[in-house]
């Protein structure tokens, strides 16, 4: 049966496959919000006063493998908290100014809190990063959501945005410079998107992602077709994918319908979910071949990501070199752009 290739051969084992990235808490799709009176759990940093005009744009320099010079604040926002439609975790700078946004969409059966690292660096450098959980349950194991309407709950998420977002935060951030980025099945959702909406983003990265068919025979293909997006795209892809991003529906199909200018960064010893937290990484050895250095693939996935955005979204063009070298690579790659 095809569908068991289909983001990472997990759909097999559904309950094995949701210890691997820990148990999924309170996202299903949200209803009608008739009440926004919740306030965000603000784990780190101060709770900010209500929304301030932002201050001058920020551009991030130095090294982006490294932790950005900004410090952050973790907040977590339940469905309706502020309007949103999902549930969101969201890592964002402290101090005001007119950060960009990136969306990032986590992968089959994961929690968005399983990327808190990765997604911690990013914002270190000067970005507001909005993590929705897409689903609660096993459900999606059987196709339910499926890929667009996955797609369709993350296209709310970006409506969200403009309003939702300074509200949340306390201050505005540039909503209009704004990238996306998703692992696994998440990027799947992420050139759905891409495909519906090529306007609305202005940069786009998929992690090791997976596309293929569904179980009872449906069919969604994210990577069949070229995409109309023309703006930066970054896919990165593992060596060590194997059965979690089979060959035929992985990088490399992502990578082949991409336009210019697009970098496609290829792990050779590195595995599919060796990017996720420490926890959730080992526990997804379980399922999935992983590599040497899970650390160094976090900071190397990080600091692409920052790379492409930095380049993208805070317009120092000069951070492109990253993606393209190499040489300044924290761990082994090969590399080719288009």
């Amino acid at each position: 049966m095809k569908w068991k290739h289909c983001w990472g051969a997990v759909a097999a084992g559904a309950v094995l496959a949701s210890l691997l990235v820990g148990a999924i808490g309170g996202c299903g799709q949200a209803g009608r919000c008739e009440e926004e009176t919740s306030s965000p759990e603000v784990v780190a940093g101060e709770q900010v006063s209500p929304v301030q005009g932002s201050t001058a744009a920020y551009v991030g320099s130095g090294d982006p493998y490294t932790p950005g010079p900004l410090s952050i604040r973790r907040i977590q926002l339940d469905a309706c908290d502020y309007g949103s439609p999902q549930p969101l975790l969201i890592f964002a700078p402290v101090s005001p100014a007119a950060y960009p946004v990136v969306v990032f969409q986590h992968g089959f059966l994961g929690k968005n809190s399983d990327y808190g690292e990765l997604l911690r660096h990013l914002a270190g450098h000067g970005f507001v990063v909005v993590a929705p959980q897409m689903y609660a349950g096993l459900g999606v194991a059987f196709g339910n959501p499926r890929p667009p309407e996955e797609a369709r709950r993350a296209a709310r998420v970006l409506g969200w945005l403009p309003v939702g977002l300074p509200a949340a935060l306390g201050y505005v951030p540039d909503v209009r410079r704004l990238g996306l980025a998703g692992h696994s099945r998440g990027g799947q959702v992420c050139w759905l998107l891409l495909a519906a909406r090529p306007s609305r983003v202005l940069a786009a990265a998929a992690i090791d992602p997976v596309d293929g068919a569904e179980p009872r025979g449906n069919r969604t293909w994210a990577a069949e077709e070229p995409l109309s997006f023309s703006g930066p795209a970054l896919v990165i892809g593992t060596g060590l994918g194997g059965r979690c991003a089979p060959a035929g529906q992985n990088h490399e199909q992502f990578y082949a319908v991409c336009r210019s200018p697009a970098w496609h960064v290829v792990v050779p010893h590195q595995g599919h979910t060796d990017m996720l937290n420490e926890g959730p990484a080992m526990l997804a050895r379980l399922m999935c071949d992983g590599g040497p250095d899970r650390a160094g693939m976090r900071r190397l996935t990080a600091g692409l990501l920052v790379a492409l955005f930095r380049a993208a979204l805070q317009g120092d063009e000069s951070a492109y070199a990253y993606l393209s070298d190499p040489s300044s690579a924290v761990l082994e790659v090969v590399v080719e752009r288009r």
